[in-house]
């Protein structure tokens, strides 16, 4: 028999804990071994209370690890993401160049001059609140070379994420200036230094209502994915008008970088899409003489607020606009000069009012041509028609005088506009006089008006146009309280009392009768550049056919009789035979009433159409003199 290794042997402390542990199992009573008590108590250790109270906080830790997974992953996963991908691929806007502007001769209105912007990519500053020294750092070098406040950076450098992670700091910087910048960003890599396009106007030229400017793009106008937060948009004029046209579609660069913001190469490039030029009916000379005569008058008789349009008689385009007080446009091409644009918005004038679309007068006299066309067309009168003035007519209680205390004399349609005889046009709007029995009535007379294209827009290519207004007897009754009287009828017949007009309007319709019964819609655009062609704007009929040929020409030499023999014989001085109308506007019984004049010329073969009116010019007949001093220059040119 072979020897056992695994034999005890006898008497060996082993062989006496092995026998009994042999002994005890053979038994059935091996748990009396030392075991036995210790996995009891280990039992006694993990059982009840202590048991779930482990679970739960097993339970606690995997749901917190759980939780920032799901944060991280799902809910920061796209923003993670970005920065990752950021730090690996940089994508560079390539800013498309606005539509140029140019008059109708080729003069340019409206450039692009590209200046330095600084700008702060937020993701690219040190991130935590253990980078703050760092961050600080960036914005106090900024401050010192910008020679501006650290607060006025950090200020700027503040952006709502939603609009972009680029800040503008900083516009127009020195070239100088802009290479250290530069420099700089080499070590700081949020820091950007662009060379971006602004728009520059010409001055002197009072083109701020027309041209109007641009401006940052306001948070709906992000709203179709058009624009981002640093394109600039048309705000006002043909800049909004023909936004659609001028702007043109930027493009973009991918940049593959490295770590440290280090270009390696470019991935891919989209080149950007430029604005299309426009045209203008303007002409830049005619403009600018316009400007100076209405400032040099302004100045010399403190009538600060005017207004004037020259048309194209042939076609209603635009030749010269403008409104006093004017402003530059160019505060707005930059970082707004705040204490600029709030005295601008507190001045009592509002300069920003473009008064030639945007401001309703009472036309006074201006609107006697409309009366005697529907007076003649609605076969009240003819053209043989007389009637003597005297000085007014007495209604009642009531008295409504001409504006020659001892009255015009005998008058027929003719000298009625040439000396603006308001007892001719009393009697033909009211009648109820030893004259005529039954007048125009205020019904005829506001549906000519409105037939004339007054109570509506012209439909002028500009943003800020009004509608003017025409009363009714129903509109009295409703928001005065009144029923409408005889007088009311003989107001509004000399274009006084409720009825409102506006400088466009009234040129609109004297070219109507200065191009023989045939008014276009008053425009600005002549001309789109597209892919180097010009496409070219048709005019659209305003006004025709609205009174017979004969009635026409009744007004046409009436007009022309002002010049003559009437209220604007000093325009006999122009080199060409101009035709008109005046007009002496009221509005307030302490003021001084307005001017208006309103007139065409050559006057057999008209090439434009004006009309002229000066707040409060009244006691100087200003809106005849500035007229005529533009005249005798456009025709001796």
């Amino acid at each position: 028999m072979k020897n056992n290794p695994f034999k005890i042997q006898e008497g060996s402390v082993r062989d006496s804990k092995v026998a009994k542990f042999i002994k005890n199992r053979q038994s059935g009573d091996y748990l009396d071994f030392d075991w036995h008590s210790k996995a009891e108590k280990l039992g006694n250790f993990f059982g009840g209370r202590k048991l779930f109270l482990l679970f739960y906080i097993f339970l606690f830790f995997v749901l917190i690890l759980f939780s920032r997974a799901f944060f991280l992953q799902v809910v920061k996963g796209g923003s993670y993401r970005k920065i990752a991908e950021g730090n690996r691929i940089k994508v560079e806007l390539i800013p498309a160049s606005r539509g140029l502007i140019y008059d109708r001769f080729g003069e340019i209105l409206a450039k692009n001059i590209s200046y330095f912007f600084l700008y702060i990519n937020v993701d690219f500053l040190p991130p935590g609140l253990a980078n703050e020294e760092a961050r600080q750092e960036i914005f106090a070098i900024l401050a010192e070379k910008l020679s501006i406040d650290t607060a006025a950076v950090v200020e700027r450098a503040q952006i709502d994420r939603n609009q972009g992670n680029r800040a503008l700091i900083y516009e127009n910087i020195p070239y100088e200036l802009a290479l250290e910048l530069m420099v700089l960003s080499e070590k700081y890599p949020a820091i950007e230094v662009s060379y971006e396009s602004r728009r520059s106007y010409p001055e002197n030229l009072g083109l701020g209502h027309v041209l109007g400017y641009t401006g940052q793009v306001a948070s709906q106008d992000m709203q179709d994915g058009q624009y981002n937060f640093h394109d600039r948009i048309g705000k006002t004029a043909i800049e909004l008008s023909y936004e659609s046209v001028l702007r043109g579609k930027n493009g973009f660069r991918q940049i593959e970088v490295d770590a440290l913001m280090r270009e390696k190469n470019i991935l891919s490039k989209t080149e950007p899409i430029n604005g299309q030029d426009i045209y203008l009916t303007l002409d830049k000379k005619s403009q600018a003489k316009l400007f100076e005569i209405m400032t040099n008058n302004s100045l010399l008789y403190n009538k600060p607020k005017m207004a004037a349009v020259v048309l194209d008689a042939k076609d209603g385009g635009v030749l010269a606009m403008v409104s006093l007080p004017s402003y530059d446009n160019n505060i707005f091409t930059t970082i707004l000069n705040r204490q600029e644009y709030v005295r601008i918005i507190e001045d009592e004038n509002w300069p920003l009012l473009n008064r030639v679309i945007g401001g309703a007068y009472p036309p006074g006299s201006v609107f006697k041509p409309i009366m005697g066309a529907a007076a003649l067309e609605e076969k009240i009168i003819n053209k043989n028609f007389r009637l003597t003035s005297n000085g007014g007519i007495l209604i009642g209680n009531n008295f409504f005088p001409d504006w020659r205390s001892g009255g015009h004399g005998s008058t027929d349609i003719y000298w009625a506009i040439a000396d603006s005889v308001n007892t001719f046009f009393y009697s033909i709007g009211g009648g109820n006089n030893q004259w005529l029995d039954t007048g125009l009535g205020v019904d005829r007379i506001i549906d000519y008006a409105r037939f004339f294209g007054l109570g509506d827009k012209t439909g002028i290519d500009l943003s800020g146009e009004v509608s003017g207004f025409l009363p009714s007897r129903d509109w009295k009754n409703d928001f005065i309280g009144e029923r409408w009287y005889l007088g009311d009828t003989y107001n509004l017949s000399i274009g006084q009392g409720y009825l409102s007009v506006t400088p466009i309007q009234t040129a609109a319709y004297m070219s109507y009768f200065a191009n023989y019964g045939t008014a276009y819609v008053p425009h600005l655009i002549k001309e789109i550049k597209q892919e180097g062609e010009k496409q070219a704007y048709q005019p659209e009929v305003f006004l025709t056919d609205l009174v017979s040929t004969d009635n026409l020409n009744t007004i046409r030499e009436a007009l022309r009789l002002t010049i003559t023999r009437g209220t604007a014989r000093s325009l006999q001085s122009v080199p060409v035979a101009v035709a008109g109308k005046t007009g002496t506007a009221q509005f307030r019984r302490d003021r001084t009433p307005h001017s208006w004049f309103s007139s065409f010329a050559p006057y057999q073969d008209p090439k434009i159409a004006m009309t002229v009116l000066v707040e409060e010019g009244g006691d100087r007949d200003l809106a005849v003199t500035i007229s005529r001093q533009f005249m005798e220059w456009y025709f001796s040119q």
